[in-house]
């Protein structure tokens, strides 16, 4: 009996060992009813973003967006759009919990007209690990009737990304926005 006690706690241990759950976000995108985003044919920047970028990270982006624009089939024109493009970078704090997983003994006796016991357990999980991630917010207004037609988020990545990252993140909410081709 006591084995198979031991037995099912080592099980317990090892199950909440390897449950994990991915914080990963996956591309999103939602367009307005009833819109035809392929009737417009030119793009371009919110005024806070026409001007040259600021940051590493918004020339990553800003190029990644232009690129994927223009290999839908839209033209980047300042003068007269029929769109404006914005984005926005969130900062995510994720927490990775750890395990709670106590060890603990004890002892004890039972039987005849008394009973007792000792037990004690100690905290072996650590501490949670803190972790920020970035996440990009894509947003498309129609310039005639100045109201947001379509926005996507991506995925979630690293705070120093690469281009390749940025190129994957915003090619990811990308793949739904409708090509003009």
């Amino acid at each position: 009996m006591l084995s198979r006690l031991i037995a099912v706690s080592v099980l317990g241990v090892i199950l909440a060992g390897c449950a994990s759950s991915s914080s990963e976000a996956k591309p999103e995108w939602t367009a307005a009813p009833d819109v035809d985003i392929t009737t417009n044919s030119s793009f371009w920047w919110v005024d806070e973003l026409s001007a040259a970028p600021n940051t590493i990270l918004d020339n990553q982006i800003s190029k990644a967006l232009r690129g994927q624009l223009t290999g839908k089939g839209y033209a980047e024109q300042p003068e007269t759009p029929d769109i404006l493009i914005s984005y926005e970078t969130l900062e995510l704090e994720v927490v990775k919990k750890a395990n709670p997983m106590r060890i603990g003994f004890g002892m004890g006796s039972w039987g005849g007209n008394s009973g007792g016991s000792v037990g004690s357990s100690v905290d072996v999980s650590g501490d949670d690990e803190v972790s920020y991630q970035h996440q990009i917010v894509i947003r498309v207004t129609d310039v005639e009737t100045d109201q947001e037609i379509w926005i996507g988020t991506s995925t979630t990545f690293d705070q120093t990304p690469d281009d390749a990252t940025i190129n994957g993140a915003v090619a990811g909410v990308m793949a739904g926005f409708p090509a003009r081709l």
